[in-house]
C-alpha cells in the first residue's frame, strides 16, 4: 500500500460569517468602552458565537483587535496613470473619511489612550495598521521624485507628518465636525508646494 501526498484538510473550513460578526462585535465594543473594557466573553456574546471559537481564531484579545483594527485600514488604490498630487488626495481623503463620526474615528482615540498602558498593543497598531498607510504616502512621495515633482532629498517621513498632522489634528484634538473632502486638497497641494 502507498501513501498518497493528497492535502488534508483539519476540520470544517472557517466561515466567512462568523469571521465578520467577530470583527463588528469587536469594533463595537472597542468604540463603545475602549480597549481596556473589552473582554473576549464580551466579543462572544455580541458576535452570537462561543468563546472556544475565538480562541481557535485569535491567541487572545490583543490579537483579536489588532486584527479588527487591521480590517477598517484599506486605502484605495491608485487608478492607473493617476498624478502623485491625485493619488496623495486620495490616500489623505482616506483619512479624513474615517473621522470622529465614524467607527474607525472612535476607537482610534481610545486605542492612543490605551498606549501609555499597552505600548504593546500600541507598537502592533502601529506595525500592522499605521505603518503599512504610511508606506503608502512614502510610495507616492517617491513616485513624485521620480517624476520630478518632488525634491529627491524630501524626508518621507517628515512629508507625511505634514500631511496627516493636520487632519489627525482636526479628528482627534479639536474634534472637530467631520472635515469636506475638499480639506485633503488643500492640505496636499500647500504641502507639494513645500517638497517641489
Amino acid at each position: 500500500m502507498t501513501v498518497t501526498d493528497s492535502p488534508r484538510q483539519l476540520g470544517r473550513p472557517r466561515d466567512p460569517r462568523l469571521d465578520e460578526a467577530i470583527t463588528a462585535a469587536t469594533l463595537e465594543l472597542l468604540a463603545d468602552g475602549g480597549y481596556a473594557a473589552l473582554t473576549m466573553e464580551a466579543v462572544a456574546a455580541r458576535a452570537g458565537v462561543g468563546k472556544a471559537t475565538l480562541y481557535r481564531r485569535w491567541a487572545g484579545k490583543e490579537a483579536l483587535v489588532i486584527d479588527a483594527v487591521s480590517s477598517m485600514s484599506e486605502q484605495p488604490e491608485p487608478d492607473a496613470g493617476t498624478s502623485v498630487r491625485d493619488e496623495l488626495v486620495g490616500l489623505l481623503d482616506a483619512v479624513r473619511r474615517k473621522s470622529a463620526s465614524s467607527l474607525a474615528g472612535k476607537i482610534f482615540p481610545r486605542l492612543i489612550g490605551e498606549s501609555a498602558d499597552n505600548p504593546e498593543l500600541m507598537r502592533r497598531y502601529r506595525e500592522q495598521v499605521l505603518d503599512p498607510r504610511r508606506e503608502r504616502f512614502h510610495a507616492a512621495l517617491r513616485r513624485g521624485v521620480t517624476e520630478g515633482c518632488v525634491r529627491p532629498d524630501v524626508d518621507l517621513d517628515h512629508a507625511t507628518d505634514l500631511m496627516v498632522g493636520p487632519m489627525a489634528y482636526r479628528n482627534l484634538i479639536r474634534n472637530d465636525p467631520p472635515p469636506g473632502p475638499d480639506l485633503a486638497a488643500r492640505i496636499v497641494d500647500d504641502v507639494l508646494i513645500s517638497l517641489a
